[in-house]
């Protein structure tokens, strides 16, 4: 991967043409220049409008010392080969990784109910499981329905079609 990122160049100006541009060092875009050295292909670029790759997966500082995560500084892979492509970029051991264990709930129904919230429906009374989960099973079927163009315009649209009325309505 060392090699990947020696190849990175902020985003200039040039007429240099190449087979592939990935453009963005973000997560994705290492990962598809690690794949392009990967296989061997010779004629391609990996560029940014920023002086340091990472993308949105970055932490910025501000004059007065004070840290913002800016995007995705989650990790939930499952998969050896993009758990190995983070090791080789980042690191491995604890110097090189923040690991905190995620503890959030929702507080609805006069109950807290743990983060994601419609893995953990079991918690709510029986009525309003059954509700929900109707609800995600209609939010399914319509969303399969639906045509490419028929996008959500707002939130509770985006809701309805993905957990369904049984989660919006609680």
């Amino acid at each position: 991967l060392k090699s990947v990122c020696v190849a990175y160049i902020p985003l200039v100006m040039s007429s240099e043409e190449v087979d592939v541009l990935v453009i963005g060092a973000g997560p994705t875009g290492l990962g598809a220049a690690a794949r392009l050295h990967q296989h061997g292909h010779r004629s391609w670029k990996l560029i940014d409008a920023f002086d340091e790759a990472g993308g949105l997966a970055c932490t910025d500082v501000t004059p007065e010392g004070f840290l913002f995560d800016m995007g995705g500084h989650v990790i939930f892979s499952h998969f050896a080969f993009f758990d190995q492509l983070i090791d080789a970029a980042v690191g491995t051991g604890p110097e090189n990784w923040n690991t905190l264990e995620r503890v959030s709930y929702v507080w609805i129904r006069d109950r807290w109910v743990p983060y994601p919230f419609q893995n953990n429906l079991y918690n709510l009374d029986l009525e309003d499981q059954i509700a929900c989960i109707n609800g995600v099973i209609e939010a399914t079927k319509e969303s399969a329905r639906a045509r490419p163009e028929d996008k959500p315009k707002n939130f509770d649209e985006w809701i309805m079609r993905v957990m369904g009325k049984g989660i919006a309505d609680l």
